[in-house]
């Protein structure tokens, strides 16, 4: 669980079932997509710390990885709330090339209840 004065970010996750359990699914503002992890049974509500899988260079997360909050909401759900980058922007994110439309997608914030 993180600290009180841990200032590394804390992202919601959101649930996504698969054959061998469920994933955690965060939403990466800097790369434009969701990253998925594996679950190990944090409670909902409770926190886990990650590794970052970002391929943004200028991630912040690559420095500090990030805390996982996880929620009780489907994953199935939370994607229809964000536009994720197309392949284009991928790779221009990943040239460090942040277009005004890769700024607004960088905007988004998934509703995490």
């Amino acid at each position: 669980m993180a600290r009180s004065n841990d200032t590394t970010p804390v992202l919601p996750s959101f649930l996504e079932p698969h054959a061998h359990g469920h994933s955690l699914r965060v939403w990466c503002r800097w790369c434009c997509d969701w990253h998925s992890h594996g679950h190990d049974d944090t409670p909902v509500g409770d926190t886990t710390h990650r590794g970052a899988h970002c391929y943004a260079p200028d991630s912040e997360y690559n420095e500090t990885d990030y805390w996982i909050r996880v929620t009780g909401i489907p994953f199935s759900t939370a994607r229809k709330t964000i536009r994720t980058a197309t392949a284009a922007q991928q790779r221009a994110i990943r040239d460090g090339r942040i277009s005004e439309a890769v700024q607004q997608l960088r905007a988004q914030e998934p509703d995490a209840g």
